[in-house]
């Protein structure tokens, strides 16, 4: 894996023009260059889209969603709803500033012959902006990360619906630019770490992004959305997947090797996953979950800071793991709740048992066994229904931040309430609260420290 040092410099404003004199000329060198390029400012936007998606804002979702149990610190809190306003500002900043910011950059600067650059960062952003809306509600938007271009640092927030509406038009955008004939003066090439440039692998992966975003919307509008989905569904194939990329070097590790390597007591894998697979037999297990000292796999329930139980299995925790952010099994299901949503149960159940076989195959590099497939891939018009569905993506999805809107959108896995939590309600978290700094320093923001306050779509 190509190593890529991102220094971010923040100007001093109080200081910058008495300063300047004392230096002016002597902080240039002639070695290195003083203007970045399209491709390499990619870099840092995708480098920053796979922290938040792999690290806290993942974990946090998966401990919501009991596919994962948090066990001390941190970890512990989530599982318990403590969850403050400054728990996850830098997530919050690393979406605003190291990934919506650079990819506005891109667009504004370096866009001009480069076409597919833009078009990638286009992809890139309305992937930025789809996490920050789905935990957050309200979030600035068209204005966001605009600060260095326009001197606007304290954008205004957008409602939801209008979220939504902008982040399916940015990846409309995406996909026109990515359609130009033209190369590009500079091409993005190896600096593009999910697909060094592949232009068909990035028109795939936002097409099912149009997708995923669609079938958010199903307490809305179901039809609507299950029509939009598939509409979008008719362009996908299984191209390849958009997945991180890590190396052996200590600072190309996979983000879940390093946290198991660093702070292994805070999380375990979940007793409501370990339990459903372990009734099902999955064959995924084995990689999802490390036995524990029984040598069988047990998970942890909420708040049982039960250290004893299994680990996070090589699945997700291989030093080199790639973990899958957005892929053609997701789609799968989609296309399967979509059309069970229209009422085509035959096409419905297709699409789940190719999801469900596909997803095994990735895991354990296997096909699935023919008991398996008999009992949880082989489900029919008259059998197939949306909590067989929802429960299989829930699997599929592990640890992803998906399965968590997934979960609020259709209330499958069905999920007890951890009754210990900190709410003192039988409710688990429909949100993260409104960000400390925004709170502060942004007269715009719409507050809510509400955790329980669905959001939009949720609504």
């Amino acid at each position: 894996m190509k190593k890529v040092i991102i220094a971010l410099t923040l100007p001093c404003v109080m200081l910058a023009t008495s300063c300047s004199k004392f230096v002016d000329g002597y902080e240039t060198s002639p070695n290195n260059t003083t203007k970045a390029t399209g491709p390499l400012v990619l870099s840092g936007a995708e480098l920053g889209l796979m922290s938040v998606y792999t690290g806290t804002p993942a974990r946090a979702a998966a401990i919501l969603t009991q596919q994962l149990g948090g066990t001390a610190d941190q970890m512990l809190a989530y599982d318990t709803y403590d969850i403050k306003e400054g728990d996850n500002s830098n997530d919050w900043n690393n979406i605003f500033n190291n990934i919506i910011q650079p990819c506005n950059d891109i667009v504004a600067n370096y866009s001009n012959g480069n076409s597919h650059n833009k078009g990638i960062a286009l992809i890139v952003k309305a992937m930025a902006l789809g996490v920050a809306t789905d935990l957050w509600g309200d979030i600035p938007a068209q204005e966001a990360g605009m600060g260095i271009i326009t001197g606007n640092f304290t954008p205004k927030y957008a409602a939801q619906k209008d979220v939504y509406a902008y982040i399916q038009s940015l990846l409309d955008e995406g996909i026109t630019a990515l359609k130009e004939s033209k190369p590009d003066i500079r091409e993005v090439g190896a600096n593009d770490f999910f697909f060094e440039g592949d232009l068909d692998s990035w028109t795939n992966t936002a097409y099912i992004l149009k997708a995923r975003f669609a079938i958010h919307l199903s307490k809305k509008n179901a039809s609507d959305a299950a029509t939009q989905a598939l509409a979008a569904l008719t362009h996908v194939t299984n191209v390849g997947d958009l997945r991180t990329v890590y190396g052996t070097s200590t600072n190309e590790n996979n983000q879940w090797y390093q946290f198991k390597l660093g702070r292994a007591a805070l999380l375990r894998v979940g007793a409501q996953l370990i339990n459903m697979m372990n009734a099902s037999n999955d064959p995924r297990l084995s990689v999802y979950a490390d036995k524990d000292k029984n040598g069988v796999y047990r998970g942890a329930a909420p708040s049982s800071e039960d250290l004893a139980a299994s680990g996070i299995g090589s699945y997700m925790t291989g030093q080199t793991a790639p973990i899958t952010l957005v892929g053609y099994v997701e789609a799968l299901f989609i296309k399967a709740e979509a059309n069970l949503i229209l009422g085509k149960k035959a096409e419905a159940a297709a699409a789940h048992n190719e999801a469900v076989l596909t997803h095994v195959k990735i895991a354990t590099g296997k096909d699935a066994p023919a008991a398996f497939v008999t009992a949880y891939a082989s489900e029919t018009d008259a059998t197939i229904t949306l909590e067989k569905i929802m429960n299989q993506k829930y699997v599929a999805l592990f640890a992803q931040i998906e399965s968590y809107a997934d979960w609020r959108r259709t209330g499958f896995p069905v999920l007890t309430p951890n009754p210990e939590n900190v709410l003192n309600k039988p409710a688990i978290p429909r949100r993260f609260p409104t960000d400390i700094n925004e709170r502060l320093y942004n007269p715009n923001t719409i507050r809510v420290n509400d955790i329980l306050k669905p959001v939009w779509w949720d609504e």
